[in-house]
């Protein structure tokens, strides 16, 4: 009878967490993401840099490309991002977009009604532009775009980081800004729920093993390590996104 009743209740844990989950996706689907233009790297939708700007944005991505067999910067500017955070809108779009051949790719995005910024990094370059140079490089932007206004800033920018993942960092200047918290996500700006939610699945995988031998934990394993093996690689086209997908590195920030 005490194992019946543990098993209902672990099984009504799993329907409120399905539940929540479900939710959650269902926000996912509702973000409007737009398809990428023809030029693919300069994806001006929000209309915030001029013809010249764009070209030039076109022609260095172009020669990234070339450069580094296949790897992929984007630059795209939106009106709002909706109910979304910027995380959330920038990972949503670089894995829609699939940037990046073999997972080389960076998306630098801007949303003007929210004054959010976010560059968001592939797998592939998680090594190469870490989060604390893309902590950086957003930081610069906002500096930047003070100054000498926002068609500046973000050349300067997507030049930045095609420096970076060409090999050519040691030529990129960083403003001297104070030391700041590079992680702008849900877990690290709220501790205690974090250790919560912790303390939740801990007790959750026990329960799986004393009921079930864990076969829940194992499954939802294996479904995950399934899903990180999608996508990936493949030939590509300088207009055209490579099959990459987001590590989840990168920064955000506001200007």
């Amino acid at each position: 009878m005490r194992k019946l009743r543990l098993g209902a209740a672990f099984l009504l844990i799993l329907v409120l967490m399905a539940s929540t989950f479900g939710m959650v996706a269902a926000q996912a689907l509702e973000l409007k993401i737009p398809n990428p233009t023809k030029e693919f790297y300069s994806n001006d939708f929000a209309d915030i840099i001029n013809a010249d700007t764009e070209s030039e944005i076109v022609s260095l991505g172009e020669s990234v490309f070339n450069s580094t067999g296949g790897g992929q910067v984007v630059f795209v500017s939106i009106d709002t991002l909706g109910d979304s955070t910027i995380e959330e809108y920038a990972n949503e779009l670089f894995n829609k977009w699939k940037i990046g051949t073999e997972d080389k790719g960076v998306l630098f995005i801007i949303s003007m009604q929210e004054r959010r910024s976010r560059i968001e990094v592939g797998y592939g370059y998680e090594g190469i532009l870490t989060d604390i140079e893309s902590y950086r490089l957003i930081e610069k932007f906002s500096q930047l775009n003070q100054e000498i206004g926002m068609d500046e800033a973000v050349k300067t920018i997507y030049q930045d980081i095609c420096s970076i993942v060409s090999g050519d960092g040691d030529s990129v200047y960083y403003p001297v800004t104070e030391e700041a918290n590079t992680e702008d996500n849900f877990f690290s700006n709220n501790p205690i729920l974090t250790i919560v939610i912790a303390v939740i699945v801990l007790f959750l995988i026990i329960l799986d093993f004393r009921l079930t031998g864990g076969q829940i934990t194992y499954f939802i394993l294996r479904m995950a390590a399934s899903s990180g093996r999608r996508g990936g690689g493949g030939g590509g086209h300088r207009n055209s996104g490579g099959g990459g997908r987001s590590g989840g590195g990168g920064a955000s920030g506001g200007f």
